[in-house]
């Protein structure tokens, strides 16, 4: 984009998918919120608030109403929390059950990526990256060191990444063919969120990126119905871990006045609310 040279595409008649068949993927077990833990974070907060309290027993309605606006009992609290707790919980299944169909999906692909392909899409994310390091007035050294990379694992990073996501795309087109997935322009925007979807076609068609934005709809389209249609095999025992911290947020969307086109072959990653196809969109980064 942005007037450099658009990374080379793949060849669908280089690679073939081995089985069309719903996706079959191994999920952990959801963890459960105790009233102990309840109890913890409640105390967590009584804390942070550095009051004379010192115990969770001496929590009352009162100290509720002072303290928490809109709730009135002790209850209210706990079952906030409760509701907090499954609503992170399910967006960080989602994320495991969409990176589980993604692996899924890449493995069933027989095909080798071409290295001047490859390294041609590399570069691509190397250039994007440093477009919004550049934007964030973040320098790439800044990066690493809070990323505790060396520019050597950042390469390999980028790199793998890069063959991920090419492999992914490529799989979903070859899937999409075989269902016949289709959709309208009036349905693009439905697949690529932005803030202001009417600037957002205006602006690919002026620019005479339609097809491709088309094309990126399909692949959400196509993962979409992948993740929804997957069969979960069982549940893998984990540890006791509980959600300590929310889950990142997308930042904030670019002003309605300056929209930008994305980049349609590195999209960012469908966020999936939960198992049912109407709570499933894709989100910007």
């Amino acid at each position: 984009m942005n007037g450099e040279t658009k990374a080379l595409e793949l060849d669908p008649k280089d690679f073939k998918l081995n089985d069309y068949d719903n996706l079959r993927i191994t999920m952990p077990q959801k963890p459960a919120l105790s009233e102990e833990d309840v109890d913890a974070q409640l105390f967590e907060y009584v804390l942070s608030t550095n009051g004379a309290i010192k115990s969770v027993s001496e929590l009352d309605d009162e100290w509720v109403r002072r303290n928490f606006e809109g709730l009135e009992t002790l209850d209210d609290v706990r079952q906030a929390i409760k509701d907090d707790f499954d609503r992170e919980t399910e967006i960080e299944y989602s994320d495991i059950k969409f990176h589980a169909c993604s692996d899924a999906l890449v493995e069933r692909l027989e095909g080798e990526i071409n290295e001047d392909v490859l390294e041609s899409n590399v570069e691509a994310m190397r250039r994007a990256n440093e477009q919004r390091l550049e934007a964030m007035n973040i320098s790439m050294n800044q990066f690493l060191r809070e990323e505790s990379l060396t520019p050597e694992q950042y390469d390999q990073k980028l790199r793998d990444e890069t063959t991920h996501q090419l492999r992914l795309n490529m799989a979903l087109d070859l899937l999409a063919d075989v269902l016949g997935m289709q959709v309208g322009n009036h349905e693009i925007t439905e697949y690529l969120q932005t803030s202001n979807p009417q600037a957002f076609l205006e602006e690919i068609r002026e620019k005479g990126m339609v097809e491709q934005a088309r094309r990126a709809a399909v692949r959400v389209k196509t993962m979409r119905r992948a993740v929804d249609t997957a069969i979960v095999n069982g549940a893998v025992e984990t540890p006791e871990s509980r959600v300590k911290e929310k889950i990142a947020r997308q930042a904030s969307m670019q002003p309605d006045e300056d929209i930008e086109v994305p980049d349609f072959d590195h999209l960012p990653l469908p966020e999936i609310h939960d198992d049912n196809p109407s709570c499933l969109n894709v989100s910007d980064n």
